[in-house]
Order: structure tokens, then sequence, then C-alpha cells
């Protein structure tokens, strides 16, 4: 079977792993009512940031008392930075890099200890830091511009489309000629490779390019032009598999121009998410 021999002798922790991924998962997707995002105060961010990872830690004998003073002093942080700083420019700035800082330097992964070795549950961590920084920056600021949701409108799957169309060639004909990626066929028969591709596509549209496209393009691109957040975006990739991975970030800061690009001419990031997530199931699918 696929699942790990530890899942397989004990379902249990499978459960309350699964149990774990879905709470966190109902609480990120609760984002995409505005309704619903009301709802989320400061305080309840941070009294309910650590009930995921309570919820398989303790039952399954990982819980370490450190991961939850960090999720707690973490979270509370981040749901009251504006009640710490003042409303401004600077501030914002910090509070964005302290929103990528985590997830650059992967300290989840040393937080939500797994209950079996090769099982990661850190993605809890990050749907977290997602949800609780959007979360904070949409209550708090209310920047102009950005059109947040989870589903792009008619207008903004044709911008998006079109723009992954002006992508194709510049960005994967760099990433062929930097050495960063090779064109493959897929392995798998045509059906498998649609539901591969159907699964990630919304997976990164939902996660990656949204939090990406929010940060980057909704905040840092209003604030210091394409060019800039384009820079800092390639940047941000330089740790992937390795440090520093330049041929990745020349590649990804080239690919958030185009984002940028679909961002303006979509008139919010709903529009950029999508470029961004075409892009990254071409990558997937079609390069190795």
């Amino acid at each position: 079977m696929w699942l790990p021999t530890a899942f397989e002798n004990s379902p249990g922790l499978l459960g309350w792993a699964a149990a774990a991924a879905l709470l966190e998962a109902g609480a990120y997707l609760s984002m995409a009512s505005e309704r619903l995002r009301a709802l989320w105060t400061p305080a309840h961010l941070v009294l309910f940031a650590p009930l995921p990872y309570l919820l398989y830690a303790l039952p399954c004998g990982v819980f370490a008392p450190a991961s939850m003073l960090a999720i707690l002093a973490a979270s509370a942080i981040a749901a009251w930075w504006y009640a710490l700083w003042p409303r401004q420019r600077w501030s914002d700035a910090l509070y964005v890099a302290l929103m990528a800082a985590p997830l650059i330097f992967k300290v989840f992964p040393f937080i939500y200890d797994p209950p079996v070795p090769d099982v990661r549950l850190d993605f809890l961590g990050q749907l977290l830091w997602i949800r609780t920084g959007v979360v904070t920056l949409l209550r708090e600021r209310n920047p102009e511009g950005v059109h947040f949701g989870f589903w792009p409108d008619a207008r903004e799957w044709r911008v998006g489309a079109v723009w992954y169309a002006a992508l194709l060639p510049a960005v994967f004909a760099l990433a062929w000629l930097t050495g960063f990626a090779q064109p493959a066929w897929p392995p798998w028969n045509w059906r498998e490779t649609l539901l591969r591709a159907a699964a990630t596509f919304i997976g990164i549209l939902w996660v990656v390019a949204l939090s990406e496209e929010f940060f980057f393009r909704g905040l840092l691109q209003r604030w210091i032009g394409i060019a800039g957040a384009s820079v800092l975006f390639g940047l941000a990739h330089l740790g992937f598999r390795q440090f520093p991975n330049w041929r990745f970030a020349i590649v990804a800061g080239v690919a958030g121009v185009f984002y940028g690009m679909a961002c303006r001419r979509g008139g919010g990031i709903r529009a950029a998410m999508v470029t961004h997530a075409l892009t990254v199931v071409t990558w997937r699918l079609f390069f190795r």
C-alpha cells in the first residue's frame, strides 16, 4: 500500500493527522467568505491557532510544550501587530517581512513534529500563518486594489490565461537555458496526468498563488512597482531545494514580471493567481 508503514500498523495515527488537516483546511477556506473572515478577530486567531496541532500531537504522543508556545507566541504577534505598531507603510513592510521569514527559513517543520518520520505536517503551520497574515492585513489595512478572493471571475480568467501564454516562451526557455529544468513528457497515463494537473492547479491557486500574489503583487508591487516586487519575489525563492538556488531565483523573478502584469491588467491578484497556477502546473507536469 501507499501508506507509510507506521500508518498501516496504526491507522489511528492517520485518523488524527487527517482530522488536524481537515480542521486547519476548513479554517483556511473560511477566508473565501467575507462574512466568515470578519469573524476572525485577533483573539479568535490566537485561540484557534494551536488546535490543529493539539488535535494530532496529543493522541499521537508527539506533543512538545515548546512547539505549543511557539505557535501561540507567533500567532499573537501576527494577530496583534497593529495594536503594537502604528498603521503606516514602514510597519506594513515589517509585517510582510515577518510573514515571509518562517516560510523562507522553513521554520514550521521544526514545530509540527509528525507522528511518523516520513510524513510532513508542517503545511498546517503554513496554512495557519497565511490565514493569520491575510486576515490581519485585510482587517487592519484594507489595502486598495487587491481584490482578494479564491475564485477569479471570467475576465480575470482570460487575463490570467493571456499572460500565461505570454510567459510560456520566455520563462520556460530561460528555465531550460539556465539548467534549472529540462522538458520531459509526463510519465503517467493521460487520466492520471489530468487528475494531477487539476489537483495541482487548485492547490497552487488557493494556497501558493493566493498567498504569494497577495503579498508580492497585492502589496509590494503597489509600493515599489513590478520590477522591485519581482526582484524580491525571485530572492524569496533562493532557498528552494538548496541555498542559494540562483537559477530558480532568476526564473522566479522573471515569472514575477508576468504575474505582475496580469495583476495590473486584471485589476487585482486573482488574474495573477491564474497565471501563477498555470505556470506551476506546466512546470510540474512537463519539466524535470
